[in-house]
């Protein structure tokens, strides 16, 4: 430990005599590190973990994709006659959830506010299983005829309108005409639909209206049920339930059952997995680099060494020593990058907007 402090006392006074030389390596390890670190910031939270959901890859999305059309995709929202039928007898889902969209007027002392609204499922919460972070989520109890009007407020709604008051948990809001209790503040991350507020809405075909609303069809599949068998599933459904509903389907169509997480990044992908190579070749050039400018620097001490050695260091001795100056460059390096990393994802984060479904369904934190 004796040898150690003392490398490091003589690495870190050798560093500091060359100041030209030590800034411009850690700044190049710096600009190294903290690009591959921002990268995969980004590649975490859209790739790899995009969603605070339970289970979200198991989620799977419905198209019904007109054969004309080239390209993938297509309709994804039925009716709710239609809507019922696939979540009625499909044989590959444990769980259906669905909703919509709907401007939602805030009627307050002050006037009139618009905000965006999702009409969901009264079981979505808990398909996603995440928790509020005051009060609840919507449950199932909430859609049951009678139940008490209630709805659910996202976090940045509450810190925008609300300033982050605890306070407005459990007040009642006039929203589009009815009067609705306040059950719930979610976390940063749920941001389903991109909503600024979420209310409960049950499908059904008693409804007067029930042809007009139409849902996006999400399922949850069943344990042992991969994608290919929930495609097979549901292709056989989808074209009896064309025979139904003529009107809603093209003469040749094709059904395309596909992951939720995968619908939502495809646009992403290449885009950052380009930026990661880009930026991992940024790292390896820093690197080569520093490693240029230490070996420049060694052969000016080559005297330097050859006293030392004459002195009866050992050659392990004088590579502790290297490797310890090495050490302390790669340590500065990396704490400058904190700081280029944390103003790479916040220059990246500020320009996504908040009221987009693919931005706002995956948020970079």
């Amino acid at each position: 430990m004796n040898g150690i402090l003392q490398d490091l006392r003589y690495g870190l006074r050798g560093l500091r005599k060359q100041p030209g030389f030590t800034i411009l390596a850690v700044m190049a390890l710096a600009l190294g590190i903290g690009s591959v670190t921002t990268i995969f910031s980004v590649i975490d939270n859209v790739l790899l973990n995009p969603f605070p959901y339970a289970d979200a890859k198991r989620v799977a999305l419905i198209y019904i994709h007109d054969a004309k059309e080239s390209g993938r995709g297509g309709r994804s929202f039925f009716s709710t006659p239609e809507f019922l039928d696939y979540q009625e007898q499909n044989h590959v889902f444990d769980a259906v959830i669905g909703g919509n969209f709907q401007d939602v007027l805030y009627s307050s002392g002050e006037g009139t506010e618009q905000f965006d609204g999702g009409n969901v499922t009264p079981n979505l919460f808990r398909v996603l299983g995440v928790p509020a972070l005051i009060g609840r989520g919507i449950v199932p109890e909430d859609g049951k005829p009678g139940a008490a009007p209630v709805f659910v407020m996202s976090y940045k709604m509450w810190r925008k309108r609300f300033n982050m008051d605890p306070a407005v948990l459990g007040r009642t809001f006039t929203l589009n005409g009815i009067a609705r209790t306040l059950v719930g503040i979610m976390p940063p991350r749920f941001t389903k639909m991109g909503a600024d507020l979420w209310i409960p809405m049950v499908p059904s075909r008693s409804d007067p209206e029930a042809k007009q609303h139409y849902f996006m069809f999400q399922g949850h599949l069943k344990p042992g049920i991969t994608f290919r068998d929930a495609q097979a599933d549901i292709d056989i459904l989808a074209h009896h339930l064309a025979q139904v509903y003529p009107k809603d389907y093209p003469k040749k169509f094709t059904v395309e059952v596909v992951s939720w997480v995968d619908w939502l990044v495809r646009g992403f992908r290449p885009t950052l997995y380009t930026l990661a190579a880009a930026v991992s070749l940024l790292l390896l050039i820093a690197c080569s680099n520093v490693a240029n400018m230490l070996l420049a620097r060694a052969t000016a001490r080559e005297k330097e060494m050859a006293i030392r050695s004459a002195l009866g260091g050992s050659r392990m001795r004088l590579v502790g020593q290297l490797l310890t100056e090495s050490f302390l460059l790669a340590l500065g390096g990396a704490i400058a990058s904190c700081l280029f990393s944390y103003g790479g994802i916040k220059a990246l984060v500020t320009p996504i907007p908040e009221d987009g479904l693919v931005p706002s369904e995956v948020r970079i934190q």
